[in-house]
């Protein structure tokens, strides 16, 4: 029984000791957080929202596209740039309320429906899109020709609309882009867009290539328009699917260049646009940021409340976590982030992944998320620190789509000097450094086997075989 005394006695004085170690570390992190800092500019700018002028939404096409479901009533352009304006109106009205009431959604108003999806599927049917597998879309297309004409038929208002867009006198884009923000009928979008290239494939196999090159160039300018002024990565990275439809145009152009040689010479110059910039998406995911930090510093995020039925471990846990979180430091921190993003974003390919790499040891993740290193906001530090990896496999998936640009360019090339399957190798490894493979710098492979030009990207691409990041165009001529 003495011994048992003493046991009992010395669990006593354990977990007394461990109950003041417990409140002393609690007592240094409550001090260590007692006051958050100010906002810095660059978050207080990232918060901030201006409605547009109605001189910024004149003659718009970002509202054309934001209207593009619109029924084909009347004039077809102006009812697209009626229901843009009508949906830019509640998005506003949402955003309001979001900035009011936070993550709560009970009470805010509903977004303007859009088409479905089995009706968007209607403009461009799956059994009609030509496969991944398949090497010669125009061919394809041709099988096809007369389902892809009535679709073109059925669908003018659209495709018109698609032109009106990508002509219009402006485009930019003016929603803002915050917790709950609904994007535009980008799946309409991107199945109209499918439907103007069949269109234009019919058009250079069945001797339009003049007419073929216009609808070419048209669908080039909306999407380098879209991936321009694109507030969010995920309309940067629709835009990058377009684009790889249209190389992908481009280079089966090139097979069957015999057919129309003067259009032929044109392709070259829808080649020469630079890979787009994600500057101004990074600019969109400061304010998407800003607005979901904004939003649960008043959704008590961190917070279970002390009637719940939660553990008492885990309610306590809960609460030392918002005493460990500042939400104003929290977003100084990712803003500041982000702007190194957009500045890693703007070097060469070959660059980026050293500057993330360097970036990754100044931001130390793991060091970022263990309380026994900082004591001072270490849920925010955390928070902050998780989501910036993501950020390097877009910015990959565009210099993956500009590899793949340059690797059409030199098809075209090839195709124009005919050059000889023996002489390929040494024709590649004098090719200008502007269309070497952007991240080695190294001229582009040739596989003698199969006859085809190269590229090994860095990134998964649905739109290739196996999603497999290899791209790879076979010569023929």
């Amino acid at each position: 029984m003495k011994y048992l005394r003493y046991g009992l006695k010395a669990l006593g004085w354990l977990a007394l000791v461990l109950c003041v170690l417990t409140a002393i570390g609690l007592a240094a992190l409550i001090a260590a957080n007692w006051s958050d800092d100010a906002l810095s500019e660059a978050a207080q700018q990232a918060l901030h929202y201006a409605p547009p002028t109605e001189q910024a939404l004149e003659g718009n096409g970002y509202l054309i596209v934001m209207g593009l479901d619109a029924p084909a009533e009347g004039d077809a352009v102006a009812e697209a740039m009626a229901l843009g304006r009508k949906r830019l109106a509640r998005e506003i009205e949402r955003r309001r309320w979001v900035e009011a009431h936070g993550a709560e959604l009970d009470g805010m108003s509903p977004s303007v429906a859009s088409t479905s999806l089995s009706q968007i599927r209607e403009v461009f049917p799956d059994r009609l899109r030509c496969p991944i597998e398949e090497a010669d879309c125009f061919a394809w297309f041709i099988q096809h020709g007369d389902e892809v004409q009535a679709l073109a038929k059925n669908n003018q208002s659209l495709l018109h609309r698609l032109q009106a867009a990508a002509n219009a006198p402006q485009y930019s884009n003016p929603v803002p882009f915050y917790l709950q923000a609904e994007y535009p009928p980008f799946g309409l979008l991107v199945r109209a867009h499918e439907l103007w290239l069949a269109q234009a494939a019919l058009q250079w196999m069945h001797g339009q290539p003049d007419q073929a090159m216009h609808t070419v160039g048209q669908a080039i300018q909306l999407r380098s328009r879209l991936a321009g002024r694109s507030n969010s990565l995920i309309a940067a990275m629709i835009a990058l699917a377009l684009q790889h439809r249209e190389l992908r145009w481009l280079s089966n152009a090139n097979t069957h260049g015999k057919l129309a040689p003067p259009a032929f010479k044109g392709i070259e110059e829808l080649l020469t646009q630079p890979p787009p910039s994600l500057r101004q998406a990074l600019n969109g995911e400061k304010q998407f940021t800003a607005g979901v930090f904004y939003s649960m510093q008043h959704a008590d995020s961190f917070i279970t409340h002390w009637d719940d039925h939660a553990e008492w471990s885990q309610r306590l846990w809960n609460r030392a976590s918002q005493w460990g979180y500042l939400p104003h430091q929290t977003l100084n921190m990712s803003i500041r982030h982000l702007e190194q993003v957009q500045v890693i974003s703007d070097l060469p390919a070959h660059q980026v992944e050293p500057a993330f790499l360097e970036a990754m040891r100044q931001w130390d993740i793991d060091a970022a998320c263990t309380p026994w290193k900082r004591l001072r906001n270490i849920a925010g530090t955390c928070l902050a620190a998780m989501a910036l990896p993501s950020y390097q496999g877009y910015i990959q998936k565009v210099a993956d789509m500009d590899g793949y640009r340059r690797l059409v360019v030199l098809q075209h090339h090839a195709t124009t000097e005919r050059v000889a399957s023996n002489e390929m190798p040494d024709w590649l490894a004098q090719s200008p450094q502007a269309l070497r493979n952007p991240y080695t710098q190294q001229p582009m492979q040739w596989d003698a086997a199969t006859s085809s030009l190269v590229f090994e990207g860095r990134e998964r691409q649905n739109q290739n075989p196996d999603q497999s990041p290899t791209y790879r165009i076979r010569l023929r001529y």
